[in-house]
């Protein structure tokens, strides 16, 4: 009983030490899919650049990015790894995946938000 009350005691310390502490502010960045849009042909097997704007980056982007292939708006499979949205300069090239052809198929490209592209079109 001794050994948990000093435990719960030292965990309660160090939770009110720790929250005075605050987090560095971090500047919220939602970029523009500008490809694929709507009418973009991916084929399967190929090498693509997914494209961003970064015309609006603010000065300190707090996460990483990673791009994830959607099908009518729901996440089906990652494509890329996470990796430095800001240092990516507005692309990061994926291998378009063994999927089945339609055109339903959205981007979303992960950082501080997810944001969609338009539906676009995978083929064989």
């Amino acid at each position: 009983m001794m050994f948990s009350t000093s435990f719960i005691a030292s965990a309660l310390a160090f939770l009110t030490a720790t929250s005075s502490v605050s987090a560095a502010p971090t500047d919220v960045w939602d970029p523009t899919i500008t490809s694929p849009v709507a009418g973009t042909v991916w084929v399967i097997g190929t090498e693509v650049n997914v494209t961003w704007s970064t015309a609006n980056e603010p000065a300190q982007v707090s996460n990483g990015g990673k791009v994830v292939l959607a099908q009518n708006k729901a996440e089906i499979l990652t494509l890329s790894p996470s990796f430095d949205l800001a240092a990516a300069d507005g692309f990061f090239t994926v291998t378009v995946p063994v999927v089945v052809p339609n055109d339903n198929y959205q981007i979303v490209l992960f950082g501080d938000s997810g944001d969609f592209s338009p539906s676009f079109t995978i083929s064989a």
